[in-house]
């Protein structure tokens, strides 16, 4: 890890916890060369996930756009952002990934694992959010009847 205030290279651990169920590893980290500590924050980002689309093909998964999907979701409710979405929208992203990379065997995601996981917890964050999400397209609230999430 590159040291934030000088880019030396090298930096020293000095202290470090996993936090958040584990899924986030928190780290203290000391440069020798400018003699400074900063603190970061390592969390999984899913890019070695592969996505199957309804239709059958794979498409990497990217954090970003996954991200940005929740946070659109959280952000357009009837009172808009409270300053809370992007705070959300990561709490939510960061326990899908946790949930995915625990039950999933292989690279492989379908489609309909990642809508089933994002629905359910944003239920427990952020149930109007849930809501709109559910009924945001055809395929969603169909996916989510079928399994019995929404009625």
């Amino acid at each position: 890890m590159r040291c934030l205030y000088c880019s030396e290279r090298k930096t020293e651990v000095t202290n470090s916890r996993g936090i958040a169920r584990g899924a986030i590893i928190w780290r203290r980290r000391h440069c020798a060369a400018c003699d400074k500590t900063f603190t970061t924050r390592e969390t999984p980002i899913g890019d070695n996930l592969f996505v199957i689309k309804r239709n059958g093909s794979r498409q990497r998964f990217v954090y970003e756009k996954f991200f940005a999907s929740m946070y659109n979701v959280i952000h357009a409710g009837k009172n808009r952002d409270s300053g809370n979405a992007a705070k959300i929208a990561k709490k939510v992203t960061q326990a899908v990934l946790e949930q995915i990379f625990m039950n999933t065997k292989g690279k492989n995601v379908p489609t309909r694992k990642i809508i089933e996981l994002s629905y359910t917890e944003l239920r427990k964050i952020h149930r109007a959010s849930a809501f709109a999400y559910g009924t945001h397209s055809a395929y969603r609230s169909k996916s989510l009847t079928q399994i019995g999430l929404m009625v």
